[in-house]
């Protein structure tokens, strides 16, 4: 049926069209065209819909021999440059390799499968991917941009010839980058100039229709006068040519006002968009506030304020962080398993003597709680735009491709003028999600109201535009209290290397805490970000206590085309009462160009399970805008559960995106004032300098304070002095990540915030011990 109706159109059958058993094992063919011309490639699945199929298709402009590499009927496989099998890191945490079958075609493709004669369960373009190569370990990293393989050869054989094939496409793949960026770039241009030809002409065609209005509004004020005065004048003649003369100007102003709204309609229209399907950064035209310098690029894949970074990310680079290149991780060797709680009879004596502690410290939150603090007046926005140049930043990157960036040091123009332990109270921009669970009788509710909530954590990210927030040094403490959310929170870095941060949030509704590991790793062209730890939640008035861990997050197309960032992977959040649970899939992006961002992302689905298994609700949307329920599983029938709020000022790109909430995390109110420990971020100098835009300072002042914790360091481990946090303890934790615990812990352990804190603040008297850091 196919063939016959490309024949009436003038087609030439050159491959007859057969049904090939794509199931059981690739099918692979090529072709070499003769003469130019338009090819048709039919692929129908109507015959099995119940079975997904994949079709890749690679067009190659090359010069050489036109004979046709394919055999009969297009069944025979194109000849591949070479496979094999390699080790490839499995996706989730702790799954370790698995062994598969990669096949190198001639066209730089790579793919692999369970078998030699498996379906493809993947593929990545080696010629515009940046390849990392470890000879010790036998490791190789391909980054696309958008996607990246960990591969590790099985002899030191395999991983050579791997190596020269791959290198080989790489080399051949350069310059045809090249030009599909200078492509992008001059695409992107050009829709960025027409996008504010647009935006003019829609700006002015709206001052056009407002000053038609205005001359309605004149010419009935006119009216008006003209009746007024024939009543003084009766039968003038003057009166009556200024009657006609109004009426034909009303004739004029009323076909104006038509046009006005034709040319609107044609300039909507052009734009492929209507007055509701705007941008949300510009919900109307004013023309009182939009002039040519400032307006909006809406026509870009996305706005700048789009790129963003995970609500976790680490700052510094260099000294005080942990990064690893190396994908020959001991914790991704094997899979751990958790031992269960219940089984272990001193850990339920533990855990109930950990309650027995919880209960002596309600009656102190309540107190807090019911304390009549006076929410301040908090600044609408930094005192500063955003400063620096990231781009000059970012060539550390190009030159530092592969190599152990904790040795190479960052500028203060990579940062955001936030702080990581600012960054962990960031996501509790949402806690009212908390006060709504702990106000439901079903535990399932409860449990899809704190998985809500963790989702949310990522929202902001959203407007960040690729910045990452400043390391905490070693004892540097932040809290933040928050009348207006019902929380007061404080966190605490309680360890150099490997990082990790912990804190704490109570209210009388419920407790939150977190103790999580940072690690980053960059692969050419991408950077990832992973937190190993748990995040509690205790709900206040109920025994449930939720978990849940975080999937890595990544930062993408650093060194060219349209950085964004993508958060994808698995969440599963438990209520360790009941054993219901939720898993949480970030999906990744589809859609966009090589260089581009994906036109369509940020989509989540969360899948909730009874404690046997069953299926029982789903919650789908995007982390990025809105949440809702699908009714009784019926996908037709929404529930709306949560929305995103707006930023809270219009001109937030220019703050870095940051949000109303983020913008208060840094300022000392008349809460904080003259109450807050030296340790506290609020004084660190050179944070305080970068945001208030003093970008040199700053970097003069981050330098010195790296130095002075280096020398600190360096005295403690001469005096064979042991730091140790002070408002977190190290305590056992049955709920712990396995990638969290150490090798020499027997135990699961955490740390976990030991109350003293607020009680040194309300008396006002902090330990005498407490070192300098600035």
């Amino acid at each position: 049926m196919a063939s016959a109706k490309l024949r009436e159109q003038g087609f030439t059958e050159i491959i007859p069209i057969q049904q090939t058993n794509s199931s059981q094992a690739k099918i692979e063919g090529s072709l070499v065209v003769p003469e130019p011309g338009n090819y048709v490639l039919v692929f129908d699945n109507t015959f099995s819909r119940n079975t997904p199929k994949i079709l890749t298709l690679s067009v190659t402009l090359s010069e050489g021999s036109t004979e046709s590499v394919n055999g009969s009927g297009g069944n025979a496989s194109a000849p591949s440059d070479l496979t094999g099998w390699l080790l490839k890191k499995r996706r989730k945490k702790m799954q370790g390799w698995a062994k598969r079958w990669f096949s190198l075609s001639a066209s730089g493709v790579l793919s692999y499968s369970t078998s030699p004669t498996g379906v493809p369960r993947g593929m990545i373009q080696v010629r515009i991917s940046s390849i990392s190569i470890q000879p010790k370990t036998k490791a190789i990293h391909i980054d696309s941009g958008t996607n990246i393989y960990h591969l590790k050869a099985l002899t030191q054989e395999d991983h050579e010839m791997w190596t020269k094939h791959l290198k080989k496409h790489r080399a051949s793949g350069l310059e045809t980058e090249v030009e599909s960026f200078q492509e992008w770039k001059q695409k992107r241009q050009s829709r960025h100039v027409s996008a504010i030809a647009k935006d003019k002409a829609r700006v002015d065609v709206s001052r056009g229709i407002q000053g038609s209005s205005q001359l309605k509004e004149k010419m009935e004020q006119f009216e008006q006068w003209i009746q007024a005065q024939k009543q003084e004048h009766d039968g003038a003649d003057w009166l009556v040519s200024l009657g006609k003369l109004k009426h034909d100007l009303e004739m004029a102003v009323e076909c104006q006002d038509q046009q006005w709204r034709v040319v609107e309609e044609t300039v909507l229209d052009s734009g492929n968009r209507t007055p509701n399907l705007m941008s949300p950064v510009r919900l109307s035209f004013n023309p009182d506030m939009a002039t040519t310098g400032e307006i909006l690029d809406t026509e870009c894949d996305y706005p700048p304020s789009v790129m963003s970074r995970d609500s976790i990310v680490s700052d510094e680079f260099y000294d005080a962080e942990d990064i690893e290149l190396s994908g020959d991780d001991a914790d991704a060797e094997e899979v751990v398993e958790v031992v269960d709680a219940a089984e272990s009879s001193e850990e339920e004596l533990e855990h109930e003597e950990e309650e027995e502690e919880e209960e002596s410290s309600e009656q102190e939150i309540k107190d807090w709680t019911q304390q009549q603090l006076d929410c301040p007046i908090r600044r609408p926005r930094l005192p500063s735009p955003a400063v620096g140049d990231v781009g000059s930043a970012l060539s550390v990157f190009r030159k530092n491709v592969g190599k152990d960036l904790s040795t190479i040091a960052m500028p203060v123009s990579m940062n955001e003028p936030i702080n990581m332990l600012q960054k962990a109270c960031e996501e509790l921009e949402y806690s009212e999600l908390l006060d709504k669970a702990r106000s439901l009788d079903s535990p399932m509710e409860r449990l899809m109201y704190v998985t809500v909530f963790a989702i949310t954590s990522y929202t902001s990210t959203q407007y960040r535009t690729g910045r990452k927030p400043f390391n905490p040094m070693m004892t540097e403490t932040y809290e933040s209290i928050r009348p207006d959310k019902g929380f007061r929170y404080v966190a605490e870095k309680v360890s150099h290397n490997p990082l990790i941060i912990a804190a704490h949030a109570e209210s009388k509704n419920y407790q939150y805490w977190q103790c999580t590991k940072i690690k980053s790793k960059f692969w050419g062209k991408s950077m990832e970000f992973m937190t190993e730890g748990v995040f509690h939640v205790v709900l206040d008035g109920h025994d449930d206590h939720f978990t849940y861990s975080k999937p890595s997050s990544w930062m993408r197309n650093m060194i060219a085309g349209e950085k964004y960032l993508e958060h994808a992977g698995e969440m599963k959040v438990v209520n360790q009462h009941t054993g219901d649970y939720a898993i949480v899939v970030f999906k990744e992006g589809t859609g966009g160009g090589l260089f581009g961002a994906p036109t369509n992302r940020n989509d989540i689905v969360a899948t909730f399970y009874t404690k046997q298994g069953k299926k029982v609700k789903r919650v789908v949307g995007k982390w990025s805008d809105k949440l809702t329920e699908e009714i009784d599983m019926n996908k037709r029938q929404l529930a709306v559960l949560w929305t995103a709020n707006s930023p809270g000022l219009e001109d937030y790109a220019k703050y870095y995106g940051f949000t109303r909430y983020c913008m208060e995390l840094n300022e000392i109110t008349s809460l904080e004032k003259d109450k807050l420990p030296v340790t506290d971020t609020r004084y660190r100098p050179d944070q305080r300098l970068y945001e208030n835009g003093q970008v040199d300072e700053a970097d003069a002042e981050k330098q010195r304070i790296e130095q002075k914790q280096r020398e600190r360091r360096k005295e403690f481990e001469q005096s064979g002095v042991t730091w140790s946090p002070r408002w977190f303890e190290l305590k056992d934790d049955p709920f712990n990540d396995p990638a969290f615990i150490s090798p020499e812990n027997e135990a699961p352990k955490s740390w976990t915030f030991n109350k003293e804190y607020w009680r040194a603040r309300e008396t006002g008297q902090w330990p005498a011990d407490m070192f300098e850091l600035w």
